[in-house]
């Protein structure tokens, strides 16, 4: 039970979140909106319930993503998106490759600094000469987050066996993910976004267990690849669906899973350096950084755990060796936490936890005058999902509920040290919603899902 009191603290944390960067009129409405739907899921609990037919549930499920798609296809072609920072480098390079296969001079510090972005760069490159052009790509990136919606519901269904609470479970996904215009812009946290949901759903699918293991271990190595913070909600699923394994003495799954990750991932590792000696890039360690600087980016003080204009301007002078770097940035970061005091700590995390998960992505569509009441409605549906996400964490007794718990707590562990930025969040909003989806459903049955499967 040690999650309902986290829960709670997350609650408080998302909502100083919204009050802090949202004002008066969008959090009143966000506020009157969902409680207005928890009592209409309340009045109306037992037509929640109600059987849908299988032919139902498939047209209408069809039918949520073909019209999300080309929603937000019509956005993609029609509405200018904001790109900047590291979404500009990543596009630029991408583009740019399809005419000279090597890093932008411009940008080469920055690709030696952050190798891992060129997994991504040559992904988007790759549809980038497929499909001709930079929109089609963002309509590729639209398509796999409609999947991952999609995903989501069926998830939800695999768990419940709640057809119409999947449904909805979709379309409060797309809607928010179609108001959002942060999910069309091809980057990791989007792309990336179908991974962490593709592995709950095969962990929830009834199949046998080898080959379960083997498509995790599959989707886990290609996501690593994509975004390599994909794996904190797996090793919550590791550590639940491990000890369930080993307790049952299924040594042979254990072999079979770990052996397969560690294959899929070696033959993805030597896809990619091919890839980069075809660029002619040479990763150097000695210019690449490791985690103590994103430590000593998340725990500056000045800047939230934001950014760091200190460490921005390390290419500006003669760069030091690494290890002088490393204890450059261990004794900033030092330094940041003693800064503080027991209370400001606190406040440090609650405010870093606030922005990550409260603010969801301030953006406005500026295509119509409706813009304020999207804006309204894409916050809506995030709200609603992660209230429903905390109700039931007082009575949803199923450890896979409590997994995904572990797993959001594993994200906001690493958000805590690390840069902050609500982009990062992106990834796991799937894993909220179905979450959302599971409360609404399950509410009535405390003790009603221990004959599914759990691994």
């Amino acid at each position: 039970m040690i999650f309902i009191p986290l829960m709670l603290f997350f609650f408080i944390c998302m909502n100083m979140g919204f009050v802090k960067y949202n004002d008066n009129i969008l959090v009143g409405s966000i506020l009157l909106f969902t409680l207005g739907t928890l009592l209409c899921i309340w009045k109306f609990k037992d037509d929640i319930n109600k059987p849908l037919s299988q032919k139902t549930y498939f047209i209408s499920l069809w039918g949520v993503f073909i019209v999300s798609f080309i929603i937000q296809t019509l956005v993609c072609l029609y509405v200018p998106l904001a790109y900047y920072s590291d979404f500009i480098k990543v596009r630029d390079q991408a583009i740019y490759m399809a005419s000279d296969y090597s890093i932008i001079p411009q940008y080469d510090f920055y690709f030696h600094s952050y190798p891992y972005q060129l997994s991504i760069v040559v992904i988007i490159n790759f549809l980038y000469e497929l499909l001709g052009s930079y929109k089609g790509v963002e309509i590729v990136t639209t398509l796999l987050v409609n999947i991952s919606a999609i995903l989501a519901g069926l998830t939800t269904c695999n768990i419940t066996g709640n057809r119409r609470v999947s449904i909805l479970v979709a379309i409060m996904f797309e809607v928010f993910s179609t108001f959002c215009l942060k999910t069309y812009m091809p980057y990791s946290a989007n792309l990336g976004m179908i991974f962490p949901i593709l592995i709950f759903f095969i962990y929830t699918t009834r199949m046998n267990r080898i080959w379960k293991v083997v498509c995790i271990a599959l989707a886990v190595a290609i996501g690593y690849r994509v975004k390599m913070t994909t794996i904190i909600p797996f090793i919550a699923m590791v550590m639940f669906g491990g000890y369930k394994l080993l307790k049952e003495h299924d040594f042979k799954t254990v072999i079979i899973g770990f052996v397969s990750l560690l294959t899929f991932s070696y033959t993805l590792s030597s896809i990619h350096s091919c890839m980069l000696e075809k660029m002619h890039f040479v990763n150097d360690e000695k210019i690449n950084h490791g985690f103590i600087y994103y430590v000593a980016m998340g725990q500056n003080n000045h800047t939230g755990g934001q950014y760091n204009h200190d460490l921005s301007v390390l290419a500006d002078r003669p760069f030091p060796s690494k290890e002088v770097r490393d204890k450059y940035f261990l004794n900033m970061a030092l330094q940041s936490v003693n800064e503080r005091s027991v209370i400001g700590q606190l406040k440090f995390f609650v405010a870093k936890i606030a922005f990550c998960w409260g603010e969801t992505y301030i953006d406005h569509l500026y295509f119509c005058k409706w813009d304020k009441f999207f804006l309204i409605i894409k916050h809506y549906t995030w709200y609603l999902a992660m209230t429903l996400m905390v109700i039931g964490t007082f009575f949803i007794r199923d450890r896979r509920y409590y997994m995904q718990l572990l797993g959001i707590w594993g994200v906001i562990a690493y958000l805590y040290l690390s840069e902050a930025g609500a982009r990062y969040v992106l990834m796991y909003m799937p894993l909220v919603y179905v979450m959302a989806g599971w409360s609404v459903s399950g509410y009535r049955k405390k003790n009603s899902f221990g004959n599914l499967p759990t691994t």
